[in-house]
């Protein structure tokens, strides 16, 4: 080693040499060969680009992480289209369904709604004229409610006093029922049960013979319809109150006594049934006479 060219630290000090920048110009190109091996690996038969080059430059599987990225639940594809499914040759239309609700028949059933029973035959004993002659007398009208519990005969009895001044029978041989002349309602006429009071004018004969214009307000039984009963008893100047022979005393027996007590309204007991007492209780006959 010549000790002209360095110095006593060992630093070379002698003139430049051109080989030192040929070897820095290649190392120049050997930087830019990574990318020109790159470019001629990515310049392949049919212009195809190898796994992990894009447009000449080398992406490796792992520097995106799929799994991690945000997609947009509008972005997702869960299943294929109708076109790649049937191809572009077929038509396809894409409707909803079960757009019907589940309460409506897919079939309506023609049906006539009716609420009321209709007109029934009104045949009195008595003319229209002798009827408004009483009317026009506030002295010779009664206002009376029928009242008691369920199933204890009020509708029955009305029907009773419907026969009596009506030229028509309401009880049906065919069925072995009675028409339930106050039962207008469909409801009431299906379920066998009173739901709102009715009122009816019918011109009855007291002991003597002397006629009165009777306004009857047949009631439900039943305690959720209780206003109705409340609110026939606000009008009416004496109660008939019904009670079951083989039953007595019940619940909304005691409310409607209550109220006619409350309202100072004179009460007739009439005992109904009285032949349940003979075929369902096994009572002789003789012990039901009342002297």
């Amino acid at each position: 080693m010549d000790d002209n060219l360095y110095d006593e630290f060992g630093n070379y000090i002698g003139p430049d040499i051109e080989s030192d920048q040929g070897s820095e110009g290649e190392e120049e190109e050997d930087e830019d060969l990574p990318d020109r091996h790159v470019q001629e690996e990515g310049q392949q038969s049919d212009g195809e680009a190898p796994d992990g080059v894009s447009n000449g430059w080398i992406t490796a599987a792992n520097d995106v992480d799929m799994d991690n990225q945000i997609v947009l639940a509008e972005d997702k594809k869960y299943y294929p289209t109708a076109e790649e499914v049937y191809g572009e040759d077929f038509e396809t239309l894409v409707m909803d369904e079960d757009e019907q609700p589940l309460e409506q028949p897919i079939i309506k059933p023609v049906k006539n709604i009716k609420f009321e029973v209709g007109v029934k035959d009104s045949s009195t004993y008595v003319s229209t004229q002798f009827l408004i002659g009483l009317m026009s007398n506030p002295g010779l009208i009664r206002n009376v409610a029928l009242i008691g519990h369920l199933q204890h005969g009020k509708t029955v009895f009305m029907d009773m006093l419907v026969e009596q001044t009506h030229h028509m029978n309401t009880f049906d041989q065919k069925s072995e029922k009675h028409m339930r002349y106050t039962d207008t309602r469909i409801d009431e006429q299906e379920r066998r049960i009173s739901v709102k009071a009715i009122p009816m004018s019918l011109v009855l004969e007291d002991s003597n013979g002397k006629s009165y214009l009777c306004n009857i307000m047949e009631t439900p039984g039943h305690v959720n319809f209780s206003d109705e009963l409340t609110a026939a008893l606000r009008l009416a100047d004496g109660a008939v109150l019904i009670v079951d022979a083989a039953e007595g005393v019940m619940v909304n027996t005691e409310r409607a006594i209550r109220h006619a007590i409350q309202d100072r309204i004179p009460i007739v007991v009439v005992i109904n049934k009285v032949d349940r007492l003979i075929t369902e209780l096994s009572c002789p006959p003789r012990m039901l006479i009342i002297n």
